[in-house]
Formats: structure tokens, sequence, C-alpha cells
């Protein structure tokens, strides 16, 4: 029954007995992520390589590679990150590796990019 009464009071804003700290609130879930188009590329690469860029904050980012081709020792310097969708860049490392998946460190804010992207 305390269950029953948390969810009515939870949806009709009612004060009742449920204190606020209890109340379902939209703000406790996660917001969905979005999902965004990008390139890595260095200075070692011939092409940049394509991906999609999972989470992205200020100073992380975790991106899947489409392809598994690029050998460990070129991801070991400074890359680039371009966000096909903001349609600017930044300069990162890469903090971890696990096949396809790249945990990366940003180490500039996003600005306008220094070459072409296909």
């Amino acid at each position: 029954m305390a269950f029953w009464t948390k969810l009515v009071t939870s949806i009709s804003k009612d004060a009742g007995p449920v204190s606020t700290k209890e109340r379902l609130t939209s703000d406790r879930f996660r917001r969905p992520q979005r999902l965004k188009e990008g390139f890595i590329w260095a200075d070692s690469m011939i092409l940049p390589r394509p991906c999609t860029i999972r989470d992205l904050s200020p100073l992380t980012a975790e991106v899947v590679l489409w392809n598994d081709d690029i050998k460990p020792a070129i991801l070991r310097g400074e890359l680039k990150l371009y966000s096909s969708a903001d349609r600017k860049e930044a300069d990162c490392i890469v903090a971890s590796r696990d096949g396809n998946t790249l945990s990366l460190r940003i180490m500039t804010a996003f600005r306008p990019p220094t070459r072409n992207y296909a």
C-alpha cells in the first residue's frame, strides 16, 4: 500500500504523507544520450577515421570506431576529435581502449576545424 501511495502522490503532486525527498521526479532519471557522428584524426593517419561519439562532456568523450584497423602506435600521440553535428574539433589523447571503443581525454575547447573532414 505504501508503494501505491508514493506513486499516486508523485503523479498528482499532492503534498500527502510522502516527503519531497522520496517523490519521483523527472530530474532523477538520466536523459537519453544522443549519438553523434564524428571523425578521429592524427598527423600519422592518411585519412580521418569515422566514429560514433557516444558520451561527450567538456573533459571526456567515449568514441566507437567504425573500423578496428587502427594500430595502437597511431593512437599514442595527440588526436583531433571532430563532431559532424557541431562542425567543431578538439585536441584529445586516448585515456583507454577496449576493442574499437576509445575513452578520450579532451585537452582543448571545441573550435572551428583546422582541416577538411569528408
